[in-house]
């Protein structure tokens, strides 16, 4: 009678026809307020007034009619305010202690029936709107009364329907709930009152006490009203009561939500709480059922029926296992959730062994094998259990562990019968790449893991299966920013290509692919900086012969690739997981290519930084096409600048290749390779001598010169790393020739060497230039040349004084020092020149100091210049007469301007030059004019020498 869906239908439909048609009269009395509300409505429209002259034509045989419309006559805005009068009353008198507050109702109760109609509604609010001491005895003695159920049906939905904005829902149905016949109370006021429907039902579903009877309520409920199922059982979860009925209205919309029960650790204890052996298998036989009305994937059979076996310790029973194996074996079952299944439950595998066997075989035997199923059997193969969880959690989509013991037996019999090694090696060079690999990927375990693993542990090497041009596919699928997983990938294929324990090895990424990658694609920079970090490691870990090999191959790759770029854009986010190992190889390998300076003379201009055709081999062609035409015809020297320009811009994407080519056309030698000019950098300087007329072009010669400098470093090391590792570890008289000569210190000598003599064949060319261009012209390429010598003894200081030694024009010490301002350093060894035994060197220390006391007049220039007196009074009493004459001849500047930078000097240098003219027996119209300042009028004070 309560869950006929006619009832919801008819009255929503205000068809009184229908209704009297097709409800009985049990079922009408049942509606019989929300009826004669609709009746007795106000109503200015024909039809609605024929309706209702039609409803109450079909009340009007219910002799509880007229005691119903008495309800509906109630002034209740004065009940309203007569019951919260009395309410108010009954609190005061609770507050004062007393204890008979309810013994005039209990009276009232008791003649109930005789009661007039607005008596009752007060008397019904007292005891279920009250929220102050609630009266067990007066909710049973007014509820419980057969009698009364009818009577008090009516008044609550009249009662609601006209105070619903006064009273809280909440209070009345907690109250109602109490009653042995609530479920009819409640089950009628739904009724009746449609429009409130949802808010009784949450409030029922909220409550904490009489189960049964919201059970009853709520599933009544979604028969009348099914629309609303899926919104009551979710409310049902996000409050964890009434499991029994989420269970009992399992269909294709709610299994999601016994998902979200059993894969939440808080929510299985409320589970396992109302967990029965008839409630569980209740559940999987609905489970089954569902499945084979199509309204449940199998996924979630496996899903559910694994975490009860394994989280709630249940047992299945010898029909359940049955149905459980033929889903597992049946041909629309995916064979990875299955076999992740097994493994959850391994019991199924004891039972039904060939079974199995005779599913996986096939599958394993196909070329079309799910990655995954590779995976598992790999981690079968070496026990490796913790990825193995990792798969199986995220193919039953819940976080679960594998019990070895129980899973022992099928694990053995997996790894005999099914995922051998040779078949599970071979099969891994087949399987899929990640598409767009970057560290946004969540996936813990992904291919390229478990071909880390297969490297790491040999099986490559063992079973003979190359594995680099999966590695190299993989290289090129790598987006930004890039995952750690390469690094580690890359590390493991080239410790297994060097790796001297087996006797069989992978062979490296084939250089031609490379080499026609990069000459084919352009802005794909991840994956330019994974070949740089590939190629880098390989020469870094090789060794011997096969260092040779390697360095000789993949020296041209280096040559493609945009060294300079790749520097800058490692500083990024997006190679955090690269950077340090690719920062360090660079660096011991490639030193060059930190240089920034081109980076300054970049333009900021959108339109020149933003052109895609700068790192094309045409852009390249048409630099140096025009440094052709500089060379046979000259140009102007804002096509000069232009042509500067362009360059560095693509030198940032072209780096060593650019230089290459730029050399070979300054030496018209297109033979000439990168390591030539390693191995004699200064060749870079017999360029043809009219190309000093651009210092922009000069500009870029240098900056070349500086990264083949640094470049040499390096190829001497490498040299000498070479040669060490050549001899036998046996031969103590080799190890022992090798320390007598210090191979490091000689090749520190040799680099020193040819970083000193650019710079004496670049002084030696300002000097020539000197003679033959006009000052403006001198001054700029003056400029240019000592910016280079500046930022050379700024990184070498030891390049300074090797350079001094050695001399160079005296006419070039006065614009070096005031062009170079690291030339104050020399000050730190002009003493040591000043104790030469060669008097050129001698002579040229006195006119270096001279200049630079001049330029820095400071406490560290007075002290040397103290000394030098001293030695300018030595040298007059040791030198023979012509040397002494010479030597005077060129430094006398000394002693005379030593007075005006230094004035407490002014005596002792006048003393010394008395000396020196005595010594070299000088006529007065030949002595030198002295530079006095008014300081050095008084007398000076006397400093010892």
């Amino acid at each position: 009678m309560f869950d006929d869906i006619n009832l919801v239908q008819l009255l929503s439909s205000s068809k009184p026809i229908e209704i009297a048609r097709n409800l009985t009269d049990e079922q009408i009395r049942l509606i019989l307020p929300s009826l004669l509300w609709l009746g007795l409505q106000q109503c200015p429209k024909n039809h609605r007034l024929t309706i209702s002259a039609q409803l109450l034509q079909i009340v009007s045989r219910f002799h509880d009619m007229d005691s119903i419309i008495e309800l509906f006559e109630i002034d209740f805005h004065s009940l309203n305010i007569e019951i919260k009068r009395l309410q108010r009353i009954k609190q005061k008198v609770l507050e004062g202690g007393q204890q008979n507050s309810n013994v005039l109702i209990n009276q009232e109760i008791i003649t109930f029936e005789q009661t007039t109609a607005r008596d009752r509604c007060r008397i019904v609010a007292q005891i279920l709107f009250d929220n102050y001491d609630k009266d067990q005895q007066l909710l049973t003695s007014l509820l419980d009364e057969p009698n009364h159920v009818r009577i008090v049906g009516d008044v609550i939905c009249v009662l609601v329907l006209h105070l619903s904005h006064s009273f809280k829902f909440d209070i009345l149905i907690s109250n109602v709930l109490y009653s042995k016949h609530s479920y009819e109370y409640l089950i009628r006021l739904i009724l009746n009152i449609p429009t409130l429907k949802l808010t009784i039902v949450e409030l029922i579903v909220r409550c904490s006490h009489n189960d049964e009877v919201r059970y009853r309520i709520l599933h009544t409920f979604v028969k009348l009203y099914p629309i609303h199922k899926l919104r009551l059982l979710r409310l049902c979860h996000q409050r964890q009561t009434l499991l029994p009925l989420i269970l009992n209205l399992l269909d294709n919309s709610t299994v999601n939500i016994l998902l979200l029960i059993l894969s939440n650790s808080k929510q299985r204890v409320w589970f396992k709480k109302n967990q029965t052996s008839e409630l569980v298998h209740n559940l999987i036989t609905k489970l089954f059922e569902l499945y084979r009305l199509k309204q449940c994937s199998i996924h979630s059979i496996f899903k559910i029926t694994a975490i009860l076996h394994v989280h709630c310790n249940v047992k299945f029973s010898s029909d359940e296992v049955q149905h459980l194996l033929d889903l597992l074996i049946s041909k629309t079952t995916d064979v990875t959730l299955g076999l992740c299944f097994l493994f959850m439950v391994p019991s199924l595998v004891e039972r039904n062994e060939q079974k199995i066997i005779e599913w996986l075989t096939p599958t394993m035997s196909s070329i079309s094998t799910d990655d995954k199923l590779l995976m598992i059997g790999l981690f079968c193969m070496t026990n490796y259990n913790e990825p193995l969880n990792a798969i199986v959690s995220s193919t039953l989509d819940f976080p679960c562990r594998i019990d070895p013991g129980h899973f022992h037996h099928s694990r053995l019999l997996l790894i005999q019968r099914v995922f051998t090694n040779d078949l599970l090696v071979q099969r891994f060079a087949t399987i899929q790449i990640t598409s767009n690999l970057n560290s946004h990927i969540t996936i813990k375990h992904i291919p390229a893991h478990f071909i880390c693993y297969l490297l790491s542990k040999g099986l490559c090497n063992q079973h003979r299966v190359q594995m680099s041009s999966w590695v190299w596919s993989q290289i090129l699928q790598c987006t930004t920013p890039i995952h750690p997983i390469m690094l580690t990938l890359i590390n493991e294929l080239v410790t297994t290509i060097v790796d001297s324990r087996y006797l069989w090895h992978l062979i490296p990424i084939d250089t031609d692919m490379i080499h026609n990658y990069l000459k084919s694609s352009e802005d794909n920079i991840p994956t330019k900086m994974l070949i740089l970090l590939y190629l880098l490691t390989l020469n870094d870990q090789a060794t011997g012969e096969m260092a040779n090999h390697f360095h000789q191959s993949t020296r041209i790759l280096f040559d493609l690739l945009p060294l300079p770029h790749l520097v800058e854009q490692l500083t990024t986010k997006d190679y955090d997981a690269i950077a340090p190992q690719l920062g360090r190889l660079m660096m011991d390998q490639l030193p060059q290519v930190f240089l920034a300076d081109h980076a300054l003379h970049l333009e900021t201009d959108s339109q020149l930084i933003s052109l895609r055709h700068r790192s094309k081999t045409n852009t390249i062609g048409s630099l140096t096409d025009q440094l052709k035409n500089t060379l046979a015809n000259g140009i102007s020297r804002k096509q000069a600048d232009r042509w500067r320009r362009r360059w560095f811009r693509v030198y940032a994407f072209r780096g060593q290749l650019l230089t290459l080519k730029t050399t070979q056309i300054l030496l018209d030698n297109n033979q000439i390779a990168y390591d030539d000019l390693c191995a004699d950098p200064h060749c870079l300087l017999r360029f043809p001598f009219q190309i000093y007329n651009y210092p922009s072009v000069i500009q870029i010669i240098l900056f070349i010169m500086r990264e083949i400098l640094i470049a040499s470093r390096h190829y001497f090391e490498r040299i000498n790393k070479g040669k060490q590792l050549q001899q036998p570890s046996s031969l103590q008289s080799d190890m022992i020739c090798i320390q007598d000569v210090k191979s490091k210190q000689l090749q520190e000598t040799l680099v020193h060497t040819q970083e000193a003599l650019v710079i004496q064949i670049l002084l030696d060319v300002l000097h020539e230039y000197k003679k033959t261009a006009c000052l403006p012209a001198y001054r700029e390429l003056q400029g240019v040349i000592c910016s280079f010598i500046h930022q050379m003894f700024i990184t070498n200081p030891v390049l300074a004084k090797l350079v001094h030694f050695q001399g160079y024009p005296s006419d070039q010490i006065k614009p070096l020092i005031y062009s170079v301002p690291s030339m104050h350093i020399c000050l730190d060894f002009i003493p040591q020149m000043l104790a030469s035994s060669e008097l050129d060197t001698q002579i040229f220390g006195f006119e270096l100091l001279t200049d630079l006391s001049s330029f820095y007049p400071i406490r560290t220039a007075l002290l040397v210049v103290k000394l030098a007196l001293q030695v300018y009074a030595t040298l007059l009493r040791v030198l023979s007469n012509d040397d002494r004459l010479r030597f005077f001849s060129r430094t006398y500047k000394f002693l005379t301007q030593m007075s005006s930078i230094f004035p407490p000097l002014t005596q002792n240098s006048v003393y010394v030059l008395q000396q020196a003219i005595r010594a070299c027996s000088l006529p007065p119209s030949n002595l030198p004019q002295l530079k006095w300042t008014s300081d050095s009028l008084g007398r000076p004070r006397r400093i010892d020498i």
